[in-house]
């Protein structure tokens, strides 16, 4: 795993080497091992190496061709590289060593753009090519690693991560009200933007080709929208069954030490004895339990790690890690409220004391239908056969019970559409909620932006194809799956140097799982039905009976009696009130928990200050401070701590 930086200046200009430098420098955490750096003229390309394959200088980026007319710079990892670099080498490509990165310069040559279309793996790149004066950049189809980018007219930049690009002095540092809405509504912000203004992240599954005639982004490859119904469902178990055997086999290539993170549930589980099978040695796991929480993960997970002879690690997390949160803040680089990602840092650390690289369970609630959202919006099939003007009727009586609580929420829910109804599930704060909690000057200038209305017309356009519930997963895996759940891991692991692979995601099995009826993923009460039979001879009953488990911090036991104080603290002080970002007002609703359920005002509480830290962290700062996170705690709680145990 690796940092990548750059710029091209296709409108005349030259590039800052020692710029660049800087950048690179900020992102040492993506990449202790080397840092390379390559400029000519108007281009420079920065790499930053975390060394997974070939450790020798051989695989020190950027990476030319053999006449060094094409450079590339890549943060992933290409899993198919050997049988991409046989095919090259048959056509007549020489390679200088055996990193899995250095078949991209020759696949450039022998198919220019397309090249994306053969690769497998979780990427972002930059690329570019002297004699037609072209730079591309690309990200892998589900968005597993990062990149965004700065336009100006004359000069694309970019990088891995925000601290290295907010580094140039030309890039602007202007708050955009939008994402701020965004960000309280999903507790993260949703590409294409980002929480600056001009400052875009690129697409999951799309290139941005740029020229002397400027830059264009293009979407390379899609979510399969098209059902086989034809497959018997025995053989679509079978076939699943053989893709995730490869899936794993491929992420287990690596020349430095491999585990797993093991949670417990299902998908970590499948991948760990889908390990087990490929390895001669016991597969090293690491799991992560909440003081103060529900322990059952921690349980199952030393039964699967019994079951499968593991060499098992164990993180207790404690309610004084809270007190990492403005460095969390800090790493996450844009506001950023999903709570679990305390726990993923800290099963991270561990699991970098003894490897280099982990896979995990990730995407499989997405691609195999594991959220308890789907079983929710399944039971409003019947009334959602009722015309929606006709549906709208309940919102009377639910107004006459209460909206917010019992039977009145469900009457509400009644009301209105599938997306919209997911989309509340989802949400830190539902639209009434936002328009409550924002100052008057906020709420002029997001006035008339809808933060539903982009992820509506992803669920419209799946919907067509697939129905009105199974839409819902193609609904998650591009926004949820993408812009929060990959977007925790790959910033926690990073600061701690991990590299973390998702063989769950891989292309073919995400292609594969996409086309199976909905009826192979929910049946009945039991949810990931295939992934369950897919790998029933390998694991214990306990695991495949187990429901879905949530990983979320237990915020309101964590936090106590102590949650009004730590809002207070954060949200009324002097700062946050001029800031007019927060209605004062609201925020001494919400503390009180006026119509608010415990668990939802903990969220929104949290949601609240990470916006209030993010905002002390990024905005308060001046420029040149950013690629460092806070010195020290914000004097919120006393001394961060976490129980290992061996």
């Amino acid at each position: 795993m690796c940092g990548i930086a750059g710029a091209f200046w296709y409108a005349g200009g030259v590039a800052d080497p020692l710029l660049l430098a800087r950048q690179l420098n900020a992102l040492r955490r993506r990449g202790p091992d080397s840092a390379g750096l390559w400029c000519d003229g108007p281009v420079a390309l920065g790499h930053r190496r975390l060394a997974i394959q070939d450790l020798s200088p051989a695989g020190h980026q950027p990476l030319p061709n053999e006449d060094h007319s094409v450079h590339v710079v890549v943060n992933g990892e290409i899993y198919n590289w050997r049988e991409l670099r046989g095919r090259l080498a048959t056509s007549g490509h020489r390679f200088r060593g055996s990193a899995d990165s250095e078949v991209l310069p020759h696949l450039w040559e022998a198919h220019g753009v397309a090249m994306l279309e053969s690769l497998r793996g979780m990427f972002a790149l930059g690329l570019y090519d002297s004699v037609l004066q072209t730079l591309m950049l690309a990200r892998d189809r589900v968005g597993k690693k990062p990149l965004y980018y700065h336009d100006n007219g004359r000069r694309v930049v970019f990088a891995s991560e925000l601290k290295a690009l907010m580094l140039d002095p030309s890039v602007p540092r202007d708050v955009d009200p939008k994402s701020v809405a965004e960000m309280l509504a999903f507790q993260y912000v949703p590409s294409p933007g980002s929480i600056w203004r001009g400052v875009c992240k690129l697409s999951a599954a799309h290139r941005l080709i740029c020229d002397a005639n400027g830059a264009r982004e293009e979407r390379y490859w899609d979510l399969p929208l098209d059902i086989d119904r034809e497959l018997p469902e025995r053989d679509s178990v079978s076939r699943l069954r053989t893709l995730l055997e490869e899936s794993v086999r491929l992420r287990m290539d690596a020349d430095v030490p491999l585990g797993a993170f093991l949670s417990g549930g299902l998908d970590s589980s499948a991948v760990v004895a889908l390990m087990a099978r490929e390895s001669a040695a016991p597969i090293r796991t690491f799991s992560v339990g909440l003081e103060g929480g529900n322990l059952a993960d921690l349980v199952h997970a030393r039964a699967v790690s019994r079951h499968l002879g593991t060499e098992h690690h164990e993180v207790i997390v404690q309610p004084k890690a809270l007190d990492l949160l403005p460095k969390l803040v800090w790493g996450m680089d844009e506001p950023f409220s999903d709570a679990s990602m305390i726990p993923t840092y800290h099963v991270a650390e561990v699991a970098r004391e003894h490897v280099v690289v982990a896979l995990s369970g990730d995407g499989g609630d997405e691609v195999f239908g594991g959220y308890s959202t789907y079983a929710k919006a399944r039971r409003y099939a019947w009334p959602d056969r009722v015309p929606i003007a006709l549906r709208r009727l309940a919102l009377g009586p639910a107004a006459v019970v209460g909206m917010n609580r019992g039977w009145g929420r469900w009457l509400r829910r009644i009301g209105i559409e599938v997306a919209d109804r997911h989309l509340e599930l989802m949400s830190r704060f539902e639209p009434a909620e936002l328009a409550g909690v924002m100052t008057p000057d906020l709420g002029r200038a997001v006035n008339g932006h809808d933060p539903f209305a982009v992820p509506r017309a992803l669920y419209d356009r799946a919907r067509c194809k697939l129905g009105s519930v199974p839409a819902l997963l193609a609904l998650d895996a591009q926004t949820f799956l993408t812009d929060d759940i990959l977007v925790k891991v790959d910033r926690m692991s990073m600061l701690n140097s991990l590299e973390v692979r998702a063989p769950l995601l891989d292309q073919r099995v995400v292609e594969h799982a996409a086309r199976m009826p909905f009826s192979l993923k929910l049946r009945g009460d039991v949810t990931k039905w295939a992934l369950r039979e897919s790998v029933r001879s390998l694991l214990p009953p306990s695991i495949l009976e187990r429901g879905k488990q949530g990983f979320g911090l237990p915020l309101e036991r964590w936090f106590g009696s102590g949650l009004e104080a730590f809002g207070r603290e954060i949200l009324l002080d002097a700062r946050c009130r001029a800031r007019g970002w927060i209605d004062p007002r609201a925020v001494e609703r919400l503390l009180r928990g006026d119509g608010v359920r415990r668990g939802r005002k903990a969220q929104q509480v949290f949601a609240l200050c990470c916006l209030e830290l993010w905002a002390q962290t990024w905005v308060d700062r001046p420029r040149e401070s950013l690629d460092e996170p806070i010195s020290g705690p914000l004097d919120i709680h006393p001394a961060a701590a976490v129980k290992v145990l061996a």
